[in-house]
């Protein structure tokens, strides 16, 4: 059993989602946007990733996560993606895969400043490692900015 701020696993709901916080995620924009202008795209993409990993380590510590569970990737992820207005969905979760679709476009003005793959990166690579391990990858199937409906990541153990 985990508990969350004193609640069984069962107790506690995430089914809810806020409508997508522009103002969140803009100004995660207007920081990257700085820091590009400032340093060059390298160093803003290195500072991104640790603004990125502060961040998302908070939200997920409060979640009492079991490090190394493909099911609670996917539980606190996806509570932590719904409370900031993004509408995802883990299609398949599976001891050695999950499949971790997002239907909202979180950097939408970033779009032809930086490359996806190296935008993504800044979030996933830690979410990953985070949360999974060091034994867990990614990759990226279908994204938005290559003109699909949404983004796709496929997440795997290696053996």
């Amino acid at each position: 059993m985990i508990l969350h701020q004193g609640k069984e696993d069962s107790e506690v709901s995430c089914d809810f989602m806020v409508e997508y916080n522009s103002a969140f995620f803009g100004l995660y924009e207007n920081v990257f946007l700085v820091l590009k202008n400032a340093f060059g795209v390298e160093k803003a993409l290195d500072l991104f990733k640790e603004i990125m990993k502060k961040g998302l380590k908070e939200s997920y510590d409060l979640s009492c996560f079991k490090h190394g569970s493909a099911k609670e990737f996917s539980r606190v992820v996806g509570k932590r993606d719904k409370t900031v207005g993004l509408n995802v969905e883990f299609s398949e979760v599976t001891e050695k895969r999950i499949v971790y679709q997002i239907y909202t476009d979180p950097f939408p003005k970033l779009r032809g400043v930086i490359s996806y793959e190296k935008l993504d990166d800044t979030y996933m690579s830690f979410k990953v490692s985070y949360l999974l391990g060091n034994k867990w990858g990614y990759k990226t199937t279908r994204h938005f900015w290559k003109g699909d409906k949404y983004t796709e990541h496929i997440i795997t153990k290696q053996d």
